[in-house]
């Protein structure tokens, strides 16, 4: 009896879940999954770092008394943080989105 109930039970799980998402996509809301955003950033940064090595000795001295390295660490720890406070979990967020 109690396999009877839990197999009932699971489908009655399975047809709400597939009814409910009929409902969500039928009100035009829907959920977007944005995948990679820790790589992109980690290729950005990586990219301005190595921009930085090639530029000449006195343009890196007058940014170096400029401080544009911890400008640029800045910007990138504030991305970081907005990123995260959206929902970034391993690498993917998701977010809710209506048409």
């Amino acid at each position: 009896m109690p396999v009877f109930v839990a197999a009932l039970l699971g489908g009655l799980y399975n047809i709400a879940g597939t009814l409910a998402g009929q409902v969500l996509i039928g009100l035009g809301i829907s959920v977007v999954t944005y995948s990679g955003v820790s790589a992109t950033m980690d290729f950005l940064m990586s990219g301005a770092v190595s921009a930085f090595g090639s530029l000449p000795a006195n343009v890196t001295a007058l940014f170096g008394l400029l401080k544009i390295g911890p400008c640029i660490s800045m910007v990138f720890s504030a991305m970081a943080v907005r990123a995260s406070l959206s929902g970034l979990t391993s690498g993917s967020m998701k977010r809710w989105v209506m048409k």
